[in-house]
């Protein structure tokens, strides 16, 4: 697949911070939200597949290289503004959101917004009784206060799990082999994002069993999981999909939580495709 041409553009959201992406493609606006430890790059292949149908924008979320900080003041809300402030400046109807990106897209959409048309998520990080873990949470607090920043990455990894073949990996092999790739741009890049997890973590884990405020999102809404994903990535996907008046549940066999960003951008373009266009 060669390289997506795509143009860069910004907005700014209603604390002031500058929120950009990337546009590329023709046709209805499709805006999509990234998930955390990521930022709008690894999506870039999931755009090329979507750009025949729809102009296609994928957002840089505040911490990330085309957009502001996270800032002290950082919260859901934040989030759910500068989403907003995309929709508003783009001009597009659809929302995809994938991981904490789909957090952030349920959010929006509770809160009545009127600028999303149709809304789709794959694996929203919706925590349903405490299932989401967070155990990993405090040692990896403490390696990021200490600069460990390739040990905090192996023990988030661990911990959540959504990563399967490398959470099977033992510690020291794990991090022997994700230390080469700290030495490359797309290694520095990673290290630059593992602060930002930390308060996104944190709303998560604020948000826990409020899955029934979902009952308030009017708009279609389409519930992506894939079928090799962990049991609380299911339960949520599950839970959220019965909380929604005007909701579908896709089980997608044979996919993961990366489908999106990492692995099966083509399978997910063809499902977007046929239900924003459908």
């Amino acid at each position: 697949m060669k390289k997506s041409a795509y143009t860069l553009a910004g907005t700014t959201s209603k604390d002031g911070t500058v929120i950009g992406y990337r546009k590329s493609g023709r046709g209805p606006g499709l805006v999509v939200i990234h998930g955390a430890f990521v930022s709008g790059h690894e999506y870039e292949r999931l755009a090329q597949a979507l750009e025949d149908t729809f102009t296609v924008y994928v957002v840089d979320r505040r911490g990330r290289l085309y957009s502001g900080p996270q800032g002290e003041q950082y919260s859901m809300q934040k989030e759910c503004e500068d989403a907003q402030a995309v929709l508003e400046a783009t001009g597009a109807s659809f929302l995809f959101g994938h991981s904490y990106g789909g957090l952030i897209a349920l959010e929006l959409a509770r809160s009545a917004s009127t600028s999303v048309a149709k809304l789709a998520v794959y694996e929203p990080a919706v925590s349903i009784g405490g299932q989401f873990p967070s155990a990993w949470m405090p040692a990896y607090k403490r390696l990021i206060e200490q600069g460990r920043d390739l040990d905090a990455f192996v023990a988030f990894i661990k911990g959540v799990g959504t990563a399967e073949r490398l959470a099977k990996l033992p510690r020291r092999l794990l991090k022997l082999m994700l230390l080469p790739s700290q030495l490359f741009r797309e290694g520095r890049k990673l290290r630059d994002k593992l602060p930002t997890l930390i308060m996104e973590m944190e709303e998560v884990f604020r948000h826990d069993s409020t899955v029934q405020g979902y009952s308030a999102i009017t708009v279609e809404t389409l519930v992506m999981a894939g079928s090799k994903s962990k049991d609380f990535m299911l339960n949520a996907a599950r839970a959220v999909a019965a909380a929604i008046p005007d909701s579908t549940l896709e089980l997608m066999d044979g996919l993961g939580h990366n489908a999106p960003d990492l692995f099966n951008q083509k399978e997910i373009a063809e499902r977007l495709k046929q239900y924003f266009a459908g």
